[in-house]
C-alpha cells in the first residue's frame, strides 16, 4: 500500500516506522492458517516485517524464507529462516513452495498493476494445489472508518487521525501511541470486498478463496495449463 511515516526514526520503504513494528505484539496468526500448513512444510512469507509471524512459524517446525524490501527489517528476523531482501513484484527464487503467505493487507494496495504483478509472484512460487494465505483490511471497516480512537495492539494504543475515502480508495493518517512514544502512519489503500478478491486472485491463477475470518483467506493454485 502506498504510505508515508512522520516518525524521524528510521523506517522501511513504504514509510512504516521498525521501531512501531518491534514494539507490536504477535497477534496469534500462524495458529489461525496452520490448517492451511501441511507438517514441516516450505513457507515463503511475503512482507515479513520484523519477523514475529517467522518466529512462530519456526517454531512449529517450518522451513520460512522471509522477505521483505527493508534491510532493516531483515536486520530483526531470525537467522533460522532464509532471508531475502527485495520487492515481491522482483523476486525470482526458481523454486516453488508448499505454501505463501501475503499478510500486512497487502493485497490491498491502490495500484492495480502492482497487486497483479505481486499476485502472479505468490503463483510462481507456488506448487499447483497448494494455498495462498492472504491478509486483507476488512472492506467493511474500510468503508466505515472515521476519525478516533480504533484500538489498542498489546500496549500501543490506536487512533485515526484523518480519514479520506473517493470510490474505492481511502486515505488514512493512522497514529500509534505508547506513552511518550507516538508514531503517525499515512496510507492509501484499495478497498477489496469478497467479489473484487476472488476476481484479482482468479486473473493470477488461484481459485476462488475460501474465508477464515474476516480479514484472512486461503486460496489455492490451480494447475499452470488451467
Amino acid at each position: 500500500m502506498m504510505s508515508q511515516s512522520t516518525s524521524s526514526a528510521p523506517t522501511t520503504r513504504d514509510g512504516c516506522s521498525v521501531a512501531l513494528y518491534l514494539r507490536l505484539p504477535y497477534r496469534g496468526e500462524v495458529e489461525l492458517i496452520s490448517p492451511w500448513l501441511p507438517a514441516a512444510a516450505s513457507v515463503l512469507e511475503l512482507g515479513c516485517g520484523v519477523g514475529r509471524m517467522t518466529r512462530n512459524l519456526l517454531a512449529r517446525g517450518y522451513h520460512v524464507t522471509a522477505v521483505d524490501n527493508s534491510p532493516d527489517i531483515l536486520a530483526h528476523v531470525s537467522t533460522e529462516a532464509s532471508k531475502v531482501c527485495a520487492n515481491i513484484e522482483d523476486l525470482d527464487l526458481g523454486e516453488e513452495f508448499d505454501a505463501v503467505i501475503l499478510a500486512s493487507c497487502l493485497i490491498n494496495i491502490p495500484d492495480d498493476g502492482l497487486r497483479a504483478l505481486q499476485l502472479a509472484k505468490c503463483r510462481t512460487h507456488l506448487q499447483s494445489g497448494s494455498p495462498l494465505l492472504f491478509e486483507r483490511h476488512d472492506p467493511a471497516w474500510l468503508s466505515a472508518v472515521t476519525v478516533g480512537y480504533l484500538g489498542d495492539i498489546g500496549t500501543v494504543e490506536i487512533y485515526v487521525d484523518e480519514a479520506a475515502r473517493k470510490d474505492a480508495e481511502v486515505q488514512l493518517c493512522v497514529r500509534y501511541q505508547e506513552d511518550e512514544h507516538s508514531w503517525s502512519h499515512r496510507f492509501t489503500v484499495r478497498i477489496l470486498d469478497d467479489e473484487a478478491v476472488q476476481e484479482v486472485l482468479s486473473r493470477a491463477g488461484f481459485a476462488a478463496p475460501r474465508w477464515i475470518n474476516q480479514r484472512w483467506g486461503a486460496a489455492i493454485a490451480c494447475d499452470h495449463a488451467a
